[in-house]
């Protein structure tokens, strides 16, 4: 039996996203009773993710996601750039927060943060919009008691500062024959093809799924293997980003 394992991420969670196309994975997750990971925008207000009608029942089906055993992300805060800072890893080249002070991040955060537990559906899980964040992102996280980031390079948990990173390297099921991948879609910019394709990619490989959960404790057994493996995929998937923008 293969010895990788995927999570499968969503990326823009708001009461204005493509449900319509969202709409197969939650039935997917039902069936196959598979927990997603969703990066859930506590206070959207960027107009590019708006795409279908507002859902009024927004929070009350995080709640009920939440229930279902799915890991929810704070993902920024209104999910508006304004820096051009790419952060500590270098992928993006826009930030609703690296390249602001410590003290502008941790209220950002702090408000999104108020928001989520208001609704009950806080966890200690962040997603950072852009894939950016800097030193005082992640000390601001730590003071708000957030313990896990949902990025980074390599397949294997890390430190990253007081928080445990869970790698992202991919937006399909590319991947080395070990290790976690974190399987990032954007959903509002999903074509049916794409959807196709991941959905009965998720079918034959339900095996494989585990939740963020359980991501955070995939190990290796060999020493140096995670580190090595972070130094190995930084520089190429950065350019690979680069070019494919």
């Amino acid at each position: 039996m293969s010895s990788t394992k995927f999570i499968l991420r969503f990326d823009d969670i708001t009461p204005q996203m493509a449900w319509s196309k969202f709409r197969a994975f939650d039935d997917l997750s039902a069936e196959l009773d598979l927990p997603l990971l969703v990066g859930v925008v506590p206070n959207s207000l960027d107009a590019s993710l708006c795409v279908e009608p507002a859902n009024d029942a927004f929070w009350e089906l995080i709640r009920g996601w939440a229930l279902r055993g799915w890991t929810i992300a704070q993902h920024g805060y209104t999910h508006q750039y304004v820096t051009r800072d790419p952060g500590i890893l270098r992928i993006g080249r826009q930030s609703e927060l690296a390249g602001l002070s410590y003290d502008e991040q941790f209220s950002k955060l702090e408000a999104g943060k108020r928001i989520m537990v208001g609704h009950d559906v806080w966890q200690p899980v962040f997603m950072a919009p852009s894939h950016s964040f800097d030193e005082n992102t992640l000390r601001a996280l730590a003071a708000l008691d957030f313990r896990y980031l949902t990025d980074g390079y390599g397949v294997f948990p890390y430190r990253f500062g007081n928080l445990t990173a869970v790698p992202q390297l991919f937006a399909s099921p590319l991947h080395f024959g070990f290790g976690v991948y974190s399987i990032c879609l954007h959903v509002n910019t999903l074509g049916d093809e794409q959807i196709a394709r991941t959905i009965d990619f998720v079918r034959r490989n339900r095996s494989r799924f585990i939740s963020f959960e359980e991501g955070t404790r995939v190990g290796s057994a060999l020493p140096g293997v995670a580190l090595a493996m972070r130094l190995l995929t930084s520089s190429p998937l950065r350019l690979a980003r680069m070019l494919r923008r």
